[in-house]
């Protein structure tokens, strides 16, 4: 009876159907961007996967393997993950703006900031990047 319920515990994850959140972010390690956009997206649509806006952030702000590099759907992505507290979204955010030829220093700069200031490294490589002293 307790060989039948460990094989059972083992199994059971593998029994359960993935999310959509974590084959979006299968596919996202993977560099299958196109599928990891598919499934991120339906993540957000059908299971309210918050933190599923980082990475379509991220998707839309790189582009390629299938996915056409669009600002304006990574900003609004990455605005979503701000929101829902995901603070090294701040960081891509403030790039997605530098990116755009965004003129709002200041909005820019409080970005790289609180992102610095929240544990982000990524936003101080990105001030680097772009020659911004935070």
């Amino acid at each position: 009876m307790k060989k039948r319920l460990l094989a059972l515990l083992i199994l059971l994850p593998a029994l359960l159907p993935a999310s959509y959140f974590s084959d979006g972010i299968r596919a996202y390690k993977t560099g299958d961007y196109s599928k990891a956009k598919k499934m991120l997206e339906l993540a957000v649509e059908q299971e309210g996967a918050e933190q599923a806006n980082f990475l379509l952030g991220l998707i839309y702000l790189n582009g390629g393997k299938g996915v056409k590099q669009d600002l304006s759907k990574a900003r609004m992505f990455l605005q979503k993950a701000v929101h829902f507290g995901n603070v090294r979204a701040k960081c891509y955010l403030a790039q997605a703006y530098l990116m755009s030829k965004s003129k709002d220093k200041k909005k820019i700069l409080g970005l790289l900031k609180e992102g610095r200031d929240g544990g982000a490294n990524e936003c101080v490589a990105i001030a680097t990047k772009y020659n911004i002293p935070i």
